[in-house]
């Protein structure tokens, strides 16, 4: 979690996408059509649903994503892979997670 100013934790979240390579949006022009129309809304549903991405990685040959976010809530996280169209084609898996360096601390 990190703390925002104010004193309140904000939860960090991980989240790995993975997708056939049928259903990637390189090979299928429909995803790839419906991907981009959704994907360009991306700042937008991040402020409606709280989400702060910290940092997102891919590997093309595994057809792996892999975001790193803070958010509210898991709900939140879902809600904006929703809105922005991950959730059309990848398998995803959400958790919760914390910094090793806070983990480390309570040792």
């Amino acid at each position: 979690m990190i703390q925002v100013e104010g004193g309140e934790d904000v939860p960090i979240f991980t989240v790995h996408m993975m997708h056939s390579v049928e259903s990637c949006p390189v090979y299928n022009e429909g995803t790839k059509k419906k991907l981009k129309e959704l994907s360009s809304k991306r700042k937008e549903a991040a402020l409606e649903h709280q989400i702060n991405i910290l940092t997102a990685v891919f590997s093309q040959l595994e057809h792996l994503i892999i975001y790193v976010m803070e958010a509210p809530s898991h709900k939140a996280v879902e809600r904006y892979l929703r809105d922005v169209g991950f959730s059309i084609y990848n398998k995803i898996e959400i958790r919760e997670v914390e910094f090793v360096e806070d983990a480390l601390k309570t040792l």
